[in-house]
């Protein structure tokens, strides 16, 4: 059995969120939840669709640790989150099959704790596993 549950995020970094968050409005025909992450020195707009949130990302600082993935890689897809009931646990369990964790647990949007997985850039986005809060 998986200790993921689901997929909670999917983050798309734009280098102009006004215009990213009007192309997804008109997609998805939802207003955005806008909202800066002063921790990561970026701003996002969110969109709820199914079950699943839909994060575009713009760095605040393009010497950020953001802002320098958006220079190396350009805008699109840049992260996958998958939902889990503990951070801890999967992480664990996760390790246990090979898959380490390359940073400490931080706060996420919301009232998300996330933790990068460090899998390499072979699967192009950074992969995280999320515990929304209650």
């Amino acid at each position: 059995m998986s200790d993921i549950k689901s997929i909670h995020h999917i983050n798309f970094l734009v280098r102009d969120l006004q215009a990213a968050s009007r192309q997804m409005q008109a997609v998805l025909n939802s207003d955005p939840i806008v909202e800066q992450l002063p921790g990561r020195q970026v701003q996002t707009a969110r969109f709820y669709l199914n079950g699943i949130w839909l994060v575009l990302v713009q760095p605040l600082d393009m010497a950020s640790a953001v802002g320098r993935i958006l220079q190396q890689r350009g805008e699109g897809l840049f992260l996958l989150s998958l939902e889990v009931d503990s951070l801890e646990n999967t992480a664990a369990a996760l390790q246990q099959r090979g898959v380490d964790t390359c940073a400490d647990p931080r706060q996420g949007l919301q009232d998300w704790r996330v933790q990068d997985l460090s899998v390499g850039e072979g699967l192009g986005p950074v992969l995280q596993i999320c515990k929304p809060g209650a």
